[in-house]
């Protein structure tokens, strides 16, 4: 879908013209310098909230920037229609760092070389490649290269020698791959979506995983692979000790082949959307889009920021949601996603369902999901949120009778709590969730 919104912004232009380190850090072999949490890869200290779709070339100032920082995000995947040259990359690295944005930098001629590595694999192609780099190779804000969106599986050998190549010429910079959802079962070219991740981890080896999925139908309903797809990849990452970043639609989308047309979301749409990623173990949130990026084949809404450069409604949604989940995102960036509970009257599939865990011996109430987490020192926390985004939800945690006092967060704020009768009781609102450490 992005891969098409190239080609559309594009018109558009032409319209408008992983190893623990040491006290001093070592070298990542899948590139970037290793933190003692891995699962930090942007060694931040919290979790990575990033963008698709940058202003545009004569929005491309410091008080942009500073808008795209007070939303509450903290990196920036480059847009290759928008920062197309080295004077452009670096103008954007310069406001980056002024506001302390980590960027991913998005070349056209990246993209299109791997494709025609993969048809001819020309070491030419590659030097090409890390040569392009240099003029913006030192800049404090440049974190790595963002080299494709949804590659399919023929792509990923030729994906994997650009990533080798960066990794081999700039060792402590990252390479940025984006991959197609479930329900893309035209675009990832191999015979099914399993083949499709376990090809990517085998080929690659990966410091991460990202790839995105939009579930917000039409219908008012969500889409049925979201979940099953959700815990796949979390338990793929989990496997290999390594985290994974999402997608979240801020806008509505019509007109893709073979793909449901998608609603304009609410402000719980978009809440229900983060939270339910993170309930999963997501350690990364990349907004789908920021700035609105036109139509052409495909049809798109408006996301944070209008095409006339003003804030859309969207924009105040995402920065409170944002600072709402910034404390309690800090505390899963070190804890590992173990899997998650459902209760519904109708589930959704999944493909690693848990019926309890730890502390907690049954979860009932209004339909729900229960992301369980455990901490490096080894420390069960639990994340609930509504099964869907519309309807909030009456949640008992059915307890051990051995707990004692839990601390609950909701958003920012804590509070201390004991179960009474060994049960925890807790309403949530559509859009919200609870989150609990035992």
């Amino acid at each position: 879908m992005k891969a098409l919104l190239m080609v559309i912004m594009l018109s558009a232009m032409q319209v408008l013209s992983a190893c623990k380190k040491n006290a001093e850090g070592s070298k990542d072999d899948n590139g970037g310098t290793t933190t003692e949490n891995k699962y930090d890869i942007l060694n931040i200290n919290e979790i990575a909230i990033g963008l698709w779709v940058t202003p545009p070339a004569n929005n491309q100032t410091s008080d942009e920037y500073k808008r795209i920082k007070d939303c509450g995000i903290n990196f920036v995947n480059g847009f290759y229609h928008y920062e197309n040259s080295n004077s452009r990359i670096l103008n954007v690295l310069d406001h980056c760092q002024t506001h302390g944005l980590k960027y991913f930098a998005n070349r056209a001629t990246v993209t299109d070389d791997i494709k025609k590595y993969a048809q001819n694999p020309d070491a030419a192609l590659l030097t090409k490649f890390t040569n392009g780099i240099k003029p913006y190779a030192n800049h404090p804000a440049f974190v790595g290269e963002l080299l494709m969106d949804e590659p399919g599986k023929p792509l990923f050998n030729a994906v994997e020698a650009f990533a080798s190549a960066l990794k081999k010429t700039y060792p402590d910079k990252l390479w940025h791959v984006n991959l197609l959802p479930s329900y893309a079962t035209g675009g990832i070219q191999t015979s099914s979506y399993a083949d499709y991740i376990n090809s990517w981890m085998q080929t690659m080896s990966p410091h991460y995983l990202s790839y995105d999925s939009y579930p917000l139908l039409t219908d008012g309903t969500i889409a049925k692979d979201y979940y099953s797809n959700l815990d796949f990849i979390r338990a793929k990452s989990r496997f290999k000790e390594i985290p994974f970043w999402t997608f979240v639609q801020t806008l509505s989308i019509s007109g893709t082949p073979g793909v449901p047309d998608k609603r304009e979301p609410s402000e719980a749409d978009i809440r229900w959307q983060v939270w339910s990623n993170l309930a999963f173990g997501a350690k990364g949130i990349q907004y789908f889009c920021y700035w609105s990026p036109g139509s052409g084949s495909e049809n798109f809404g408006e996301a944070l920021i209008g095409l006339n450069g003003e804030k859309t409604v969207r924009y105040d949604y995402v920065k409170k949601l944002n600072s709402d989940i910034n404390a309690i995102g800090k505390i899963l960036l070190n804890c590992h996603a173990e899997g998650v509970i459902q209760t519904a009257v109708k589930p959704y599939n999944m493909y690693e369902p848990l019926s309890e865990f730890g502390e907690v011996v049954a979860v009932s109430g209004d339909d729900n999901v229960v992301g369980c987490f455990k901490s490096k020192e080894g420390k069960n926390k639990v994340l609930i949120t509504t099964l869907n985004p519309d309807k909030a939800a009456n949640v008992t945690l059915s307890l051990k009778n051995t707990v004692g006092k839990v601390k609950v967060w909701r958003n920012n704020v804590s509070t201390e709590e004991v179960p009474a009768n060994n049960k925890l009781n807790f309403s949530i609102k559509a859009g919200d969730a609870v989150f609990v450490e035992f």
